[in-house]
């Protein structure tokens, strides 16, 4: 498992939560999910797991079925009662991740539910320790990367 607030591979974070979330099977309904935008026009996108802490999932569709971008974990097990009532409010929104286990090939991780949307999650950024605004940047030049390599940041002709 990596360190906390390192950012890693979509597939990597997917697996450390999908390993949380197995772990405390009471919990489950406890988990929150917070979609929105950045202000760099890409999408964040929350988990919460109860006394496990929050990661963040920076991305963008690559195409209808592949979401592409980096994530990290960016709170501790404690979290206070303020982030997880912010994850609660916004409109409710069905989500659907599909990833590749990170070492098994033919293994692939699904998380879907219910979440919630807020236009901009900003609002939770400013609730999450201080050392996230620098994830958050890490996590946008990893994406910045990703787009280049997939050339998605080419431009129409």
């Amino acid at each position: 498992m990596g360190d906390q607030m390192s950012v890693r591979s979509l597939a990597e974070i997917m697996e450390e939560m999908r390993r949380r979330y197995r772990q405390h099977p009471k919990l489950r309904r406890e988990w929150r999910v917070l979609a929105g935008g950045d202000e760099y026009g890409y999408s964040d996108l929350f988990f919460y797991g109860p006394n496990i802490g929050v990661w963040q999932l920076k991305g963008e569709l690559k195409s209808p079925h592949e979401f592409i971008g980096a994530g990290a974990k960016v709170a501790a097990r404690r979290v206070d009662d303020e982030i997880r009532e912010t994850m609660e409010r916004g409109s409710p929104m069905p989500f659907e991740m599909i990833s590749h286990h990170p070492r098994l090939r033919d293994r692939a991780i699904v998380a879907a539910g219910i979440g919630r949307y807020q236009r901009s999650t900003d609002q939770l950024k400013d609730l999450l320790p201080s050392r996230q605004q620098g994830v958050d940047l890490k996590l946008k030049r990893r994406l910045d990367e990703l787009r280049q390599k997939f050339g998605l940041d080419v431009g129409y002709r």
